[in-house]
């Protein structure tokens, strides 16, 4: 009975699992358009026509949900979290147009380190010494990635680190406005408030894109979408510590694509790095899974 009833959970993570790496291979597949695709056009141009692309992706569900989908008390949150993901997302596609696919993707695998570092000192949570010495592991692994000291620390790669930061600090903003709102509304207003920040941002160092290159930003815009999607679906069907790992595969194929496509060799110190970031990460996850299950336990009884 006991092997009966783990059955379903246990193919419920395959499936997580497979979801999760269709959606890193997706994910760098996009990283890899942009890159490629900022050797002819402004990163500021690419990032508007991202974001406007994602919003005719969920115009459905906006249209759907009408005017209600806006009802909030807390625009000041709204419009601080979709600045924080504005310099975000700036940071990052600019990162890629001068950094390693690689490194760019093993330094983004810190945001959930400074989500932890953030919300002790922001929300004031309570972290127990295992999760302090993971955090310290991800940042030996940051530094690794890095090497400061050993070479000059590059202006794209503060920018990516810095963006992983501005990531951070939207993830927390969310947390507080989940509290209250929707997701839906969360995303409506995520949307509405970056396409014209970012057009405006664009509209600096803007050149009409040609038919082809439309195409392309199409496709950047719909392999974003998608991924989160995927992404989302992995985190809903399997269990968060099972699949989170996995998201390693980034890695590999940001390894994979940058050496056939972009001509670009990658450190051993990246990867080794990579490897200790994604390991304290997938620790963290587990930590908070397995609280979030004490805390459930305790409430029931």
């Amino acid at each position: 009975m006991a092997g009966s009833s783990s059955t379903p959970q246990f193919s419920a993570n395959l499936i997580g699992i497979a979801l999760i790496v269709a959606a890193t291979l997706v994910m760098i597949l996009q990283h890899s358009l942009v890159k490629a695709l900022a050797a002819e056009m402004s990163i500021l141009e690419i990032v508007f026509f991202r974001t406007a692309t994602a919003v005719l992706f969920f115009l459905p569900w906006m249209l759907r949900s009408g005017l209600a989908i806006f009802r909030t008390e807390r625009i000041g949150l709204h419009i601080l979290r979709a600045t924080f993901q504005t310099f975000s997302a700036f940071g990052f596609f600019l990162g890629l147009a001068i950094v390693p696919l690689a490194t760019v993707t093993a330094l983004h695998f810190t945001t959930p380190i400074f989500v932890v570092l953030i919300g002790i000192f922001i929300l004031g949570e309570r972290v127990s010494v295992r999760r302090w010495s993971a955090i310290l592991a991800g940042f030996v692994g940051t530094m690794l990635i890095l090497r400061p000291g050993f070479s000059t620390v590059g202006y794209g790669e503060l920018l990516v680190l810095g963006s992983a930061v501005a990531w951070a600090c939207a993830i927390i903003v969310i947390k507080v406005l989940s509290r209250t709102d929707t997701s839906v509304t969360i995303t409506a207003y995520m949307y509405v408030l970056m396409t014209p920040a970012t057009l405006i941002a664009a509209s600096f160092d803007w050149t009409w894109p040609t038919l082809e290159q439309y195409g392309w930003l199409v496709a950047i815009g719909l392999t974003g979408a998608l991924g989160h999607v995927l992404m989302a679906e992995a985190l809903k069907r399997g269990d968060t510590h099972v699949v989170t790992p996995f998201d390693f595969f980034r890695l590999i194929w940001a390894t994979l694509i940058g050496i056939l496509l972009f001509g670009e060799s990658v450190d051993n110190l990246v990867w080794i790095g990579g490897t200790i970031v994604i390991a304290s990460v997938s620790y963290i996850a587990w930590r908070e899974r397995q609280i979030a299950i004490s805390r459930s336990s305790t409430s029931e009884t």
